[in-house]
């Protein structure tokens, strides 16, 4: 596969992990408000949890598919970890930073999340804990999408200059 292909690809593939993110942030929205007007709570603390999960899946998603494109491989024991403090970096030469750096450590909080929801066992959810996880999405999903249109925009201009070369 060229490179023009290869990126062309990535950016495919990037609009529409970006588009699931979206829809995933709009399904968590909408579950936020139902949670606030149902009496089962536990329910609902579960519903909202579960879709922080897929949220931030939807993230990690997005960003290993960067990483495999540009820096061919995430093998490190805390790569989920590492996958992160990568996207935050411009690598001279190689890519644009992915996120700000702002982004990096409410991403890490719903990592960490995320690793707890899928290992619960024999206790439950703290609803206080639920709703501060499920604001950070909220904050993240809105701030995502110019670090998308950004890159995807750098993607767009190497394209352009790889076509303008003879």
């Amino acid at each position: 596969m060229s490179d023009n292909e290869r990126l062309r690809l990535l950016r495919a593939q990037l609009e529409d992990d970006y588009r699931f993110i979206v829809d995933c942030a709009q399904r968590h929205a909408e579950m936020v408000s139902r949670a606030s007007q149902t009496d089962d709570e536990e329910m609902a603390t579960a519903a909202v949890a579960y879709l922080v999960h897929n949220l931030y899946t939807a993230f990690e998603g997005y960003f290993l598919r960067v990483a495999k494109c540009f820096e061919n491989s995430v093998d490190d024991s805390s790569w989920h970890r590492e996958l992160i403090d990568r996207m935050k970096i411009a690598i001279p030469g190689i890519r644009p930073a992915v996120i700000s750096a702002e982004l990096a450590e409410p991403l890490d909080e719903l990592r960490r999340f995320r690793h707890l929801f899928r290992n619960l066992y024999k206790s439950r959810l703290k609803k206080h804990r639920v709703a501060e996880i499920s604001e950070i999405a909220t904050m993240l999903s809105s701030h995502f999408g110019a670090c998308h249109n950004s890159f995807v925009a750098w993607i767009d201009a190497l394209l352009a200059a790889e076509e303008s070369d003879p």
